[in-house]
């Protein structure tokens, strides 16, 4: 070898020892992060199964309690990592208070689920105190000992045996990869690092190089999280006792309102959206809508707060039994029907609350009705809400646990078109009073996907032209977009929009968000009309 080549990569290899090689690291991503507050977000049998964070020493921190019914499960439905395929292993601790052996099954399903013999069912024992458990994403097989789909798990859960009604703690669920082989170094399985070699050698055999590392930096991975000052606002707030039902256009109603802590911090209604990537596919779906349409609102939203003992009341006819939550329902008789009282107190069509609810115009119009119990955090909504004489009607009825992220079944509808509820989106007078929204909206179009992504779980269209959006894509203001020129309620809305964003949730008036109807709200229509469709943009978090 030449005096001078052999000098050469004898400086090399010196020098790159100056940077590595790395230390091996085991690459983990968290499926279910405790720690940091994350829980289940369904049961299988609606509330019977309970979960809540709470403090566990025995697992070092955070952990997630559940008291199982018999048979029941809580899970995750649409969980954060659905491609499960680069992983070795599912890992987790739990802890078994009890002194006998508690027997789970995780199930696991995935795109090609289609029932029980496609889906995989993992047993695991625990033994009474900490258990680790293992598992490996290679053994992972269907129950009729098929492949798994696992590079699109759609939901997992945990369930007890019929039966059995155990209490289990657990902490974070991790899945865990290979190690990530040092740099430069031979036997791995992984890529050794690469440089860039210059500089030169002279005649003399001094040697002046540089290393650099090659190609670009690793993404910084997108954190999905909530405003702290909001969590901590409401987990101050003691809410006033309510005995009766109280209307949304009342201070009463403010006040019970603005303690509510609607849907667990990680919800997806909670989650600040402003450092979300843009979706590659933002101006054409934009374009679709029309860059220059304006943003309207509907003053269409009201809704009453009823007390945990409300007497629940069957409806009289249910239309769509098949996607729709099961009653009785605590429907008082004040309940009030959309758009009422803003769009029936004008002289010409002033109408009586009584009048709007047996619709005496035949309106055959949505006709939404909303019922918040706020002390038990659950919420009921109602499409095409009738009174007769016979009782309460609807042709959609759904309920919603505001205490976890659980979404409707994957399909379903509910009283909005993609499956959403409504409640949580509206625009409040306590919020424009306060100068913070601290929740996403929702806004509908006219054109609109055939498709959702979630939170949504229900399409409205035939359409599949991948310019439309899908129901649940989310839209933000532009950061840059100057609100100091706006009234102070059109601004906290503004302001809202460029930090949560709104959620596609309906076809109807194009571009349009729901505010309550209150009489206290003030008219908002040519300050918002000056805000276009292209000042926003669609955000996703996909990587």
């Amino acid at each position: 070898m030449p005096a001078r080549l052999a000098r050469l990569l004898i400086a090399c290899a010196a020098l790159i020892s100056t940077f590595g090689p790395r230390e091996a690291a085991a690459r983990e991503e968290p499926l279910l992060a405790v720690s940091q507050g994350q829980s289940f977000n369904e049961t299988g049998r609606d509330v019977l199964t309970t979960y809540a964070i709470v403090d566990c020493p025995e697992l070092g921190g955070k952990a997630v309690k559940v008291v199982f019914a018999s048979g029941d499960s809580a899970g995750v439905k649409s969980p954060r990592v659905r491609n499960w395929k680069p992983f070795i292993s599912l890992q987790f601790n739990a802890l078994n208070p009890a002194k006998e052996k508690v027997l789970l099954t995780l199930t696991v399903r995935h795109k090609r689920t289609t029932g029980l013999p496609t889906r995989v069912d993992v047993p695991i024992a625990l033994e009474p105190g900490k258990t680790s458990v293992k598992i490996g994403i290679d053994e992972m097989v269907n129950t009729n000992g098929s492949a798994p789909d696992l590079s699109d798990v759609r939901e997992w859960y945990l369930a007890c045996e019929e039966g059995k009604t155990p209490t289990v703690y657990f902490g974070d669920f991790v899945l865990v990869g290979d190690d990530l082989p040092a740099a430069g170094a031979g036997g791995g399985t992984g890529p050794a690092a690469a440089y860039h070699i210059t500089g030169t050698i002279d005649p003399g055999g001094r040697v002046d190089l540089t290393a650099t590392p090659a190609g670009p930096p690793a993404p910084k991975p997108l954190v999905l999280t909530g405003d702290p000052a909001r969590l901590a606002r409401l987990r101050a707030a003691k809410m006033p006792p309510i005995t009766h039902p109280v209307l949304f256009y009342t201070p009463e109603a403010d006040a019970i309102c603005a303690t509510l802590e609607v849907y667990p911090p990680d919800n997806a209604w909670n989650l600040v959206v402003s450092d979300w990537p843009v979706n590659p596919n933002s101006k054409h779906m934009l374009a679709s809508v029309g860059l220059e349409k304006p943003l309207r609102y509907n003053a269409d939203m009201g809704f009453i707060l009823v007390p945990p003992n409300q007497k629940k009341v069957p409806l009289a006819r249910l239309g769509s039994p098949e996607e729709s939550d099961k009653g009785p329902y605590p429907s008082p008789a004040e309940t009030p029907i959309e758009d009422w009282p803003a769009h029936h107190d004008s002289p010409a069509a002033k109408l009586t609350l009584d009048e709007v609810q047996r619709d005496v115009l035949n309106s055959n119009s949505d006709r939404h009705a909303i019922i918040v119990d706020p002390v038990r955090r659950v919420l009921y909504e109602f499409w095409q809400m009738k009174k007769t004489a016979a009782g309460w009607e609807a042709s959609q009825a759904s309920i919603f646990d505001l205490k976890t992220n659980q979404l409707r079944p994957d399909g379903w509808t509910s009283s909005d078109a993609a499956g959403l509820p409504i409640y949580p989106a509206t625009v409040r007078y306590d919020e424009l009073q306060r100068g913070e929204i601290e929740h996403a909206m929702r806004i509908s179009v006219r054109n609109s996907r055939r498709a959702y992504v979630a939170p949504a779980t229900h399409y409205a269209s035939p359409l599949t032209d991948e310019n439309l959006p899908r129901m649940g894509e989310r839209f933000r203001l532009r950061a840059n977009f100057d609100v100091s020129g706006f009234s102070p309620p059109v601004r906290t809305i503004l302001n809202a929009l460029k930090k949560y964003g709104a959620f596609l949730a309906d076809n109807g008036l194009e571009w349009c968000l729901s505010v309550t109807p209150d009489p206290r709200i003030p008219v908002m229509h040519e300050e918002l009309r000056k805000v276009k469709v292209a000042d926003f943009e669609v955000v996703t978090r996909e990587p």
